[in-house]
Parts: structure tokens; sequence; C-alpha cells
């Protein structure tokens, strides 16, 4: 690994830098509303251009499995960019080759390029170090801003940095910041609130964040399974199978770090998940016949904003309920405006992350009221069960 640090020890004038970020926005935002994943490179585009940097942008942009995708070009996304950076982007149709360096090269100092989606070669997901040599023989410097790739074992993420002297970008180095008053310490009384269908993705996550928080507290499809294990007849809610041990799991560990699990104690229930569905609002042992479970109840809502009355510091990743469909978005929406509320009176300090929470936040219209939400979706989960990222490991940030 060659040398690695901040950019913002980043002094080099008139270079060349490549700066990884994560693009990858969903298809059906290419047009219409700027997604925040873009607005947040600016930081790092800006300083670069105050050292009249020629800054090379590589990112990737959905999952086309090593083959050219048109439908999976970063092309798409130049009106959006050029509209958050107020500057022309220039597109190269590959991110390799020696006709590629030549472009690069013919564009003046003060350029922004943007290369082609990396994954359409099979060597970005195989961490090919070949195919890493040739990224680094475009530019002088190499930027890792992309918190969202960082869990993974890529070529641009990863092997990249033995052949490039590698920075931390100011998005990555932000979310690390941010993170851990998470991760390390968070200030007690503590408490997270999980939301999501399926338990057997966040276990380890639920494992570890036992030991650092005071609370947890188990919302949307994951809660079911609690229910289901403790007794409850949940009629027709989604529930995962096969997850029994894991649930036991979960309640050993809670008891053994004096963590305090939350499940909810009544709940929203219809037979449908449609808008203005009637709905009928229960106790978690009288359920109706035919009905499912699609947002917590009043009650269990009290009983969450007490423990968040009582807290200093909130995570939250993950919808309480089926936030996108009225009214099953009552119970995210009331948590999230009091928790936006309690923040910005700075009576708690508070992080969010993860697409369908951020989605959520943004409907409530909060979300800028949240002390930090992350842009890491795979990366923030794995962070939190406590894993030694590639991404962070090849920075030399965890050891």
């Amino acid at each position: 690994m060659l040398d690695v640090g901040s950019i913002k020890k980043l002094k080099d004038r008139n270079k060349t830098v490549l700066v990884r970020f994560d693009l990858n926005i969903p298809l059906d935002e290419l047009s219409g509303k700027i997604n925040d994943r873009l607005t947040r490179i600016k930081g790092t585009i800006n300083q670069l251009q105050a050292l009249n940097n020629k800054i090379v942008i590589l990112s990737h942009l959905g999952r086309p499995k090593g083959a050219v995708n048109q439908d999976l070009s970063l092309k798409q996304i130049i009106n959006q960019l050029e509209e958050v950076l107020n500057s022309k982007v220039n597109f190269i149709n590959d991110c390799i080759g020696e006709e590629v360096k030549k472009k690069i090269d013919s564009f003046d100092q003060s350029s922004i390029i943007l290369l082609e989606n990396c994954r359409f070669h099979k060597g970005e997901e195989e961490n090919n170090i070949e195919f890493a040599k040739k990224l680094s023989e475009l530019a002088d410097v190499y930027v890792n801003d992309a918190f969202g790739c960082v869990h993974r074992s890529h070529a641009s993420v990863d092997a990249i940095t033995k052949y490039m002297p590698s920075y931390v970008g100011n998005l990555l180095d932000e979310e690390l910041q941010n993170l851990r008053n998470i991760t390390d310490k968070p200030e007690s009384p503590s408490m997270t609130i999980l939301g999501g269908s399926k338990i057997s993705t966040k276990i380890s996550v639920i494992k570890n964040l036992s030991i650092k928080m005071d609370s947890i507290v188990i919302c949307g499809g994951m809660a079911n399974n609690f229910l289901a294990y403790n007794g409850h007849d949940i009629k027709n809610s989604l529930v995962e199978k096969g997850v029994n041990s894991l649930v036991k799991e979960i309640i050993y560990h809670a008891e053994k770090n004096k963590c305090n699990l939350i499940i909810p104690i009544d709940v929203v229930t219809a037979t449908e998940i449609r808008e203005n569905e009637e709905v009928c609002i229960s106790t978690v042992d009288q359920i109706k016949d035919g009905n499912m479970i699609l947002d917590i109840g009043p009650k269990t809502i009290d009983l969450i904003k007490n423990e968040l009355g009582k807290s200093k510091s909130v995570f939250w990743n993950g919808p309480v309920g089926v936030f996108e469909t009225k009214p099953f978005d009552n119970g995210t929406n009331q948590i999230a405006t009091l928790i936006a509320e309690k923040s910005i009176n700075k009576l708690i300090q508070s992080f969010a992350g993860g697409g369908d929470t951020i989605a959520a936040l943004e409907l409530a219209k909060v979300k800028s009221k949240f002390s930090y939400v992350s842009t890491g979706g795979g990366a923030l989960l794995e962070l939190l069960e406590g894993k030694k990222l590639p991404g962070l490991v090849a920075l030399g940030i965890i050891k």
C-alpha cells in the first residue's frame, strides 16, 4: 500500500485525480429530483478544483455483471451531475485503456470527467490486480469517497490503493466520524430503532448493537417473528420462516448485555396494502382473522416516544411500518417527527441510514433535521456488525 491520508492533507496541485464516488442511484431517479448521493459529492469536488486538479470520476451503476449494458450507462446521470456541480461534465465511454488515457489528457486542467460504469468489466468485482493497474494508469492520485462501496472487495475500492497514492474523501471521512458516535461509544442513554423484514440479515447488527446500546426497538416485519416466537397468532402477517433460533439468540444477547429489547404491544392491521384501506387497531394477541400487521399501534408509539424521552442518542435503520402507503405511514411519521424536533432542540443526537429509512424521512419532510443521515446501505450495516470492511482496510483506516 502506498501513502494514504485524508484528502484534507492533499496539497498536490495541477494533478489528475481519480475519485471513486458511489453514484449508484435508483434507475427511477435518473430523471427528476436530484438524488442525495449526487449532492453530497460537492465538498470533495470543490476541494480538488481549488487546487486546480483535473477530476476523473469513477463509479458503478447497478449490476451489469461484467458486461456492457447501456441501460446501466453512467452517461444517464450527466445532466443531474452538471446541475449539482454547476459545471460541464465530460463523458468517456470506457474506464480503462490507452484511448481513455489519451482522452483524459486531452481535456484542460479544470475539467471534470466521468468514466463509464466500472462494473462493465469483470475485473472490477473480481478485485483483479491487472484491472486495478489499468485504472491507476489514468491519474496521479486516487481518492475514495464512496462510503456505500467500502464493504466491497472490488478493484476500484481495494486493489487500486496498491498502485497509487490514496486518500480518504470528505464524504467518506464525514460518514466515519459521525458513525463512530454509534460504533464506538454512543452517548448514554442510547437506543436503536430497527425495522425491515428479515432478521437473518440483521442478527449480527442487533447482537453487536446490544453491547453498545441501552435499548433496541424491533419493528417492521422483523417484529412479527418475535411476536410469533412469544406465542402470538399473527394471522396473515409477513414472517421469515425458520428463524426461531435467531430470535432466541437475540433475546439471549440482549439480556446478557442488559439491553432493553422493545417489541410492539399493539398493531395496525388490514387485509390488504392499499391506500386508505379500512384498518383495525388491536393488541398483538387480538389480531383479526385474515389481517396482516402493517404498522405499529398508538400504545407502541407511546412506548417508543417514552424511550426517546429518556435517550440522548438514537440510531434508526428501517421504517416501522409500510410507510409508502397511507395510513400505514403513521407510526414512522410520528417517530420521525419527534426525533427531528428533539434533534433541532439539541435534546438528542440522531443518526439514520438505509435506503428505505432515508425515503421515509424525506416523505415525512424531516431528513434535514436529523443530526446525521448516512448514504450507506450494506456498508453501514456491515460497519455496525463490527466487520473489517475491505475498502477501509485498503486505506489503512482499519488494521
